[in-house]
């Protein structure tokens, strides 16, 4: 017994020593330990220090202090979903009513067979500006709508795009109006006269002059652009035996002679006439003749088909050619020849085009001419595009109101909504914003509470749903989809059938070996739309809030338009790149606020008229006594919400004005679920900013007792990269709102540090990663030597040896698939265990020298790891470096190491797939987040004349762990060329020292050697104008002496291209989901608004398009998946940002520009060579690409 006390006396002695020494451990160098308990340590430390900062500097138990006798009550009644429903269908049923008796009207004036086709507003009118239906000058008796309407009416008002009539007897198109291209017209035309699926064969002869070729090119697109989805397509060139080959992803190999006539299918077909070049021979007509009668053999090929040989007048020298077309006696094979005859005028330098009708080869041409036009502009070519499918058999009997698309118009970032009535001389219409019809659908509240609303046609497409990217922040088309591949549950098919027999009704089904039930609520609008409300009840839940107070408060409400409303006493000030104030917060209105988002977006663009609609809504938000004003079109809790925020902001003052951490916030703010948002410092926003759509604010939501921590990404007000700290704030007493605070990325590495001075060791790599494997800090991102990018870094990318590990840790991480119906493709991303127990080390403990521990940090969505790594080991997971394409989407492997990435779900769609393999439990991702777009310029360029609001004083700051992390500052330790250590590193501003190398271009386009912020060096000594001198006279001389010695040799070329850092990537423009070159984005309009990514910066080889055209992706978007951003390429020749020969002053002038004179127009392909001048006479310019290492784990 003695020996078992004495026993275990050694053991625990000899336990209690090894706890002491691995905590010593945590504060002294030791290569070889157990760092366990240090990481379990420092998890408890971070969390009470985000703790702390969430109570102390966001205020989210300030509502505590509140006194209830100084508040008044109100009760909110959460309306149910048949309340909702209603709503929705009324206001959508009134305008589509109104817009059908708009019709009407039109039919009644127009009665004539010989009317010419014409389309008013014409040239259209530019974004966002108002076209409300008042008198027009085109008839005389529509009915005009009083200008005078109470300002709730126009809340409901339909906003008309345009009207026009596409008559029979031009083809479709308006004469008088050829400054609009009528491209959507006409496909709009030919999808109610010509609605019968076809088969149109191109045949192109490019053995004429180049002339006549392109006359032959510009037609045939337009015709092709013309079709349906459920046309074909074929396109053969007379000197080559094979057809052009079509995406067809149900085929074997993908790829078919015949493609439907989709988006993708009409640009290669663009794509590939575009790069056509004149041929010097032809290949036989007959053996033309035999390759078509062989496609013809396919089988299921559309009923009607037509064929089109654009060709010069050699047909009519030569008759063997009309034995091209394959002829047949059954005329139930309904096949159609036309001949695009293109004459060719040398004397004049005009061409004509003339369409000859064939039956058989051998009748003679001449009797069967169509038409004759002469085609020397777009409105012409486009008309005969239209002929040629008007020899089709059209359905012209039809009296019917239809309603088609939505078809993108890119000069509005919108879909368009084409209202239309078939008369016996044609095609009336109207076309509304898809935007206006759906807003309810796009701004609907509920998914916290795991609702989604949707609107679906009759033929089981959804058109609009609220997990689609709002139209004006869609970076891409959205691809429309069956109702089966959005809701993929097993029952789905006869959910459907009840939606589509009973025009109201409500349905609740239950998913098989689960206690969910999903309740479906729809109702018809007429017979055009189905409006649908899904719900899904986990437990049932009581949202009515019956006493819910609000403080009576005379504090003045600052609306954040300060370029408009200045503050009365305090002053206007410049916060980074941003207006600002520091007198008090400003309030800010939201889309979602508005009792019609789209009303508002559309009368924010109006300029003048705008800001009487801003007055109106501050006098309403003003007013004491409630009920005298009317409400100017904003939801009912507005009013009551913009007061009780208002009231937190004098402690985020006094907070940020006086806390421990202020010199690390950037800003605070807050936001209720109404879309109301606060924030301190008080600061200009973009008008259609909508924080609930926000990463920081869904996921705080989504997880209501944790503090969630946002990846780090560009501030869109200039402070450099931030990382957001939010909280979601529930109370039954108070409205929910979501507290946040950006802080800069070196304040989280700063808190590492301090809590474990091991972290600033050489070995040691301590980072902290969300719960998707997104890192928030790590040094990898704050390393100057660095040349990676920084926004959304996964643990994949930085630490790949260390992700391959953690896959062999069950219940820690877990890989999952969810289906983004909107671009049709199926994520791939991690999800990691929030309520990980243990501190987690190497399971495959081999010789390698990298060891690591990670653990969560309680109360956050994050964790902490640390890395002890005496060597460098190169690991990595497989990833695609051109997209965000999975290198295998035929299988996926829990244990697998891969980048997070994306498949298509087209595949899916075939109709010989396994449908079922769709429907294997793959979630839907939920609502595409938003993320910045930087367009704040024009507010950028007026808060340049402002002073600062803080003085930053970096230079006071003599330490590296002093500096670290402080605004504005950046610790300074490489110099200009970007390779050499500076000998005294020193702490200065971030706009001079961008990333700690000295002048290096920042994202924001500034920052070059010799460019510093006017307020950086605002406390220097006498010294900086005298080392100014200096370094002048020291350039000049250089230059001087550069000048003579290019004179007398040509040795000394210097090479400009060399890896440069890729974080001065943040042209959006770089980012391939933006480089579609066919739908030009019409600005006009926008200037004052201008996003980044319209703004071309100077020519660089970053810009270099490779003619590669990705997929699109989740793009700007950050569902947690997205791994490439608008600034990360895996191989590129750039100009190095540090060298000083290239760092001219031209790279910051276009960035921060507000109002250029004229937008640069788009580089088109055959602009983007660029050509550097060799230094010598004997120089060679060779095409290289520097390969980028990744980086060791």
């Amino acid at each position: 017994m003695k020996l078992l006390s004495l026993l275990f006396m050694i053991t625990t002695s000899f336990g209690v020593r090894v706890i002491l020494a691995q905590s010593d451990n945590c504060t002294r160098t030791n290569s070889r330990g157990d760092y366990k308990l240090c990481v379990r340590k420092l998890s408890d430390t971070l969390a009470s220090k985000f703790s702390e900062i969430v109570v102390k500097e966001l205020g989210s138990e300030y509502t505590a202090h509140f006194e209830i006798r100084t508040a008044y009550k109100v009760s909110r009644y959460q309306t149910t979903d048949d309340e909702v429903l209603n709503s929705i269908a009324e206001k959508l049923s009134y305008k589509l009513s109104s817009a059908t008796n708009i019709l009407r009207d039109m039919n009644n004036v127009i009665n004539d067979n010989s009317t010419p086709s014409f389309t008013h507003p014409c040239p259209f009118n530019s974004i966002r500006k108002s076209v409300f239906i008042k008198s027009f000058n085109v008839y005389e008796n529509l009915p005009s709508q009083d200008p005078k309407n109470k300002i709730m009416g126009r809340f409901k008002d339909l906003k008309v795009k345009r009207q026009y009539f596409l008559s029979h007897m031009d083809y479709a198109t308006d004469k008088d109006c050829t400054t609009m291209p009528h491209s959507n017209l006409r496909y709009l035309y030919h999808k109610i006269v010509h609605p019968d699926p076809k088969l149109v064969v191109f045949i192109i002869d490019n053995n004429m002059r180049e002339d006549s070729l392109q006359h032959a090119v510009h037609v045939a697109k337009e015709t092709a652009y013309a079709l349906q989805d459920s046309d074909m397509i074929a396109l053969k060139m007379t000197n080559m035996t094979e057809f052009l080959k079509f995406e067809d992803t149900c085929s074997s190999d993908g790829m078919s002679d015949l493609g439907n006539a989709t988006e993708n299918n009409k640009l290669l077909f663009r794509e590939y006439l575009s790069s056509l070049d004149v041929a010097s021979t032809n290949v036989s007509p007959l053996a033309l003749n035999k390759e078509l009668k062989k496609m013809l053999a396919q089988r299921d090929l559309p009923d009607r088909k037509l064929f089109i040989f654009l060709t010069d007048t050699k047909v009519m020298k030569n008759e063997t050619w009309l034995k091209i077309f394959p002829y047949s006696a059954n005329k139930e094979d309904n096949l159609k020849f036309a001949i695009g005859l293109i004459y060719e005028n040398q004397a004049d330098k005009n061409s004509s085009l003339g369409i000859l009708h064939i039956d058989k080869w051998h009748t003679h041409t001449n009797n069967h001419s169509v038409m004759r036009l002469h085609i020397n502009d777009s409105g012409v070519v486009g008309q005969v595009a239209s002929a040629f499918i008007s020899l089709l058999p059209g359905h012209y009997g039809s009296k019917e109101i239809k309603i088609e698309g939505p078809i993108w118009e890119a000069t509005e970032r919108d879909f368009m909504i084409s209202l239309v009535l078939p008369t016996t001389g044609g095609v009336l219409g109207l076309d509304l914003y898809w935007s206006d019809l759906a807003e309810d659908i796009v701004y609907f509240k509920g998914t916290n509470e795991r609702k989604r609303a949707f609107v679906m046609d009759f033929s089981g497409i959804v058109l609009m749903h609220t997990f689609f990217p709002r139209p004006e922040s869609a970076s891409d088309k959205i691809k429309f989809t069956k109702l089966e591949n959005v809701e993929t549950y097993s029952f789905i098919s006869s959910v459907k059938e009840e939606m589509l027999s009973n025009n109201v009704g409500n349905l609740t089904m239950s998913e098989q070996n689960s206690t969910k039930s999903i309740i479906y609520s729809w109702k018809w609008i007429g017979n055009l739309y189905i409006v649908c409300i899904v719900s899904e009840r986990l437990e049932p839940a009581v949202f009515n809030k019956t006493n819910i107070f609000f403080t009576r408060s005379n504090k003045e409400i600052l609306f954040h338009r300060l370029d408009l409303f200045p503050p009365k006493a305090g002053k206007m000030c410049r916060h980074f790149k941003q207006i600002a104030t520091i007198d008090q917060g400003t309030v800010y209105l939201s889309p979602s606020s508005f009792q019609s988002p789209f009303t508002y977006l559309y009368d924010m663009g109006d300029g003048q008229e705008a800001v009487t609609y801003m007055q109106n809504y501050l006098a309403y938000l003003k007013s004491v006594a409630h009920g005298l004003l009317s409400n100017p079109g904003l939801k009912n809790e507005i009013q009551q919400d913009v007061g009780f925020l208002n009231s937190i902001l004098s402690y985020y003052k006094r907070q940020h004005l006086h806390g421990p951490y202020s010199k690390y916030i950037v800003r605070r703010y807050a936001v209720t679920e109404s879309g109301v948002l606060v924030m301190f410092p008080g600061t200009v926003l973009e008008y259609d900013y909508e924080p609930v759509r926000r990463p920081w604010y869904t996921y705080a939501l989504e997880n209501p007792d944790k503090i969630i921590l946002t990846p780090p990404n560009l501030d869109v007000g200039g402070a450099g990269y931030v990382v957001s700290i939010s909280y979601a704030v529930k109370s039954s007493f108070y409205p929910t709102m979501v507290v946040s605070m950006d802080v800069t990325m070196g304040f989280l590495y700063k808190l590492l540090i301090d809590s474990l001075p091991l972290c600033a060791m050489s070995y040691v790599k301590c980072f902290i990663m969300n719960n998707r494997g997104y890192l928030v800090s790590h040094p990898g991102l704050m390393d100057p030597n660095s040349s990676g990018p920084i926004e959304q870094q996964h643990i994949t990318h930085k630490e790949s040896m260390i992700a391959i590990d953690m896959l062999n840790h069950k219940g820690f991480v877990t890989k999952r698939l969810c289906n983004n119906f909107y671009d049709k493709t199926i994520q791939r991303f991690y999800e990691f265990n929030t309520s990980l127990p243990n501190v987690l080390s190497n399971v495959v403990s081999g010789d390698h020298c990298v060891h690591y521990y990670i653990a969560a940090i309680p109360g956050t969505n994050a964790f902490i790891g640390l890395v002890n790594a005496s060597c460098s080991v190169g690991a990595f997971c497989p990833c695609s470096m051109v997209d965000r394409l999975c290198l295998n989407c035929n299988r996926m492997e829990q244990t697998e190491c891969e980048c997070p990435c994306e498949c298509s779900s087209e595949l899916y769609e075939c109709p010989n797939s396994n449908v079922s393999r769709f429907n294997q439990d793959i979630a839907l991702c939920g609502m595409m987040l938003e993320n910045n777009n930087h367009k704040s310029h024009y507010f950028h360029n007026f808060a340049e004349n402002l002073k600062s609001c803080f003085d930053f004083q970096c230079e006071t700051y003599l330490t590296h762990s002093s500096c670290l992390g402080v605004l504005g500052c950046e610790w300074c330790q490489i110099d200009a060329d970007g390779r050499t250590t500076l000998s005294a590193p020193f702490c200065t501003s971030q706009s001079t020292c961008f990333n700690g190398v000295l002048g290096a271009v920042t994202p924001y386009g500034e920052g070059t050697l010799g460019h510093v912020n006017r307020d950086a060096f605002g406390n220097y000594s006498a010294i900086g104008p005298i080392a100014g001198c200096i370094v002048t006279v020291s350039l000049v001389i250089a230059v001087a002496i550069y000048c003579y010695r290019q004179n007398v040799t040509t040795a000394s070329c210097h090479n400009l291209y060399v890896d440069g850092p890729a974080e001065t990537w943040h042209d959006a423009d770089v980012q391939m989901s933006h480089l579609q070159s066919d739908d030009m984005h019409d600005q006009s309009g926008q200037d004052k608004l201008l996003p980044a990514m319209e703004i071309e910066a100077p020519i660089s080889p970053y810009r270099v398009v490779t003619g590669y055209r990705r997929p699109h992706t989740a793009g700007g978007s950050d569902h947690g998946y997205s791994t490439m951003t608008p600034h990360e390429d895996s191989e590129a020749t750039g100009f190095s940002v540090n060298e000083p020969i290239v760092l001219s002053d031209d790279t910051k002038s276009d960035v921060s520009c507000p109002l250029p004179a004229k937008i640069k127009p788009r580089l088109k392909a055959g602009d983007l060579n660029i050509t550097v001048l060799p230094c010598g006479k004997n120089s060679i310019i060779a095409p290289v690409t520097v390969h980028r290492h990744m980086e060791a784990s």
